[in-house]
């Protein structure tokens, strides 16, 4: 009874050989957490752009009409904006959030998918992404803003920081062995129950 279960089971020398990891798994590792990132930037940008009456209340009809009869400038204006540095931080990290989240989105999908110029796109896209972010924490940190922009602010810096590492690796990895760029398609003659 013994001899059949150790002839039933397989020997540690018939599993065959040991596949190796693909030659581009870090750059693909990077491209699905580049997709998750960007998908909160953009999610977290856009709750906070619906909540932008909270801390950004618009004019009143009457307050619209004495500026208007006043001739002053309203306070929402670009003008207004260079005097408050802090609501042009504000007003940059909105703007930006979405459109780099969309962003590492695209790109971070052609790393998963071995698109060869998708290492030098993220790298560029969060490269671009972080200069903005100093620029606007510059604004946020010099002009007095609130605590949750500051907050908010900082994390959002901190990981596209930590991704600029990331993609200079998968940059790195993409170059030294570069994808084809040929398109997987299914052969013409291929059949399912034969396989390829």
């Amino acid at each position: 009874m013994t001899d059949q279960r150790m002839k039933e089971q397989p020997s540690k020398q018939d599993t065959g050989p040991t596949a190796s990891p693909p030659p581009r798994a870090f750059a693909q590792g990077t491209g699905i957490v580049m997709q998750m990132v960007g998908g909160v930037l953009f999610l977290s940008s856009c709750c906070v752009c619906s909540a932008a009456f909270l801390w950004d209340p618009p004019l009143t009809t009457p307050q619209a009409k004495q500026i208007a009869e006043k001739g002053e400038i309203p306070r929402n204006s670009l003008e207004h904006l260079l005097d408050e540095p802090d609501r042009l931080g504000m007003m940059l990290m909105v703007i930006v959030a979405p459109v780099g989240g969309l962003s590492l989105m695209v790109f971070g999908l052609g790393l998963q998918s071995q698109k060869p110029l998708s290492g030098w796109g993220a790298i560029i896209t969060n490269a671009a992404l972080l200069v903005v972010l100093i620029v606007a924490g510059i604004a946020l940190w010099t002009g007095g803003a609130s605590v949750v922009a500051l907050l908010w602010h900082a994390i959002m810096s901190v990981v596209v920081a930590v991704l600029i590492g990331f993609t200079f690796v998968a940059l790195r990895q993409m170059r030294a062995d570069p994808p084809s760029g040929a398109l997987h398609l299914v052969p013409h003659d291929y059949d399912p129950k034969k396989g390829l």
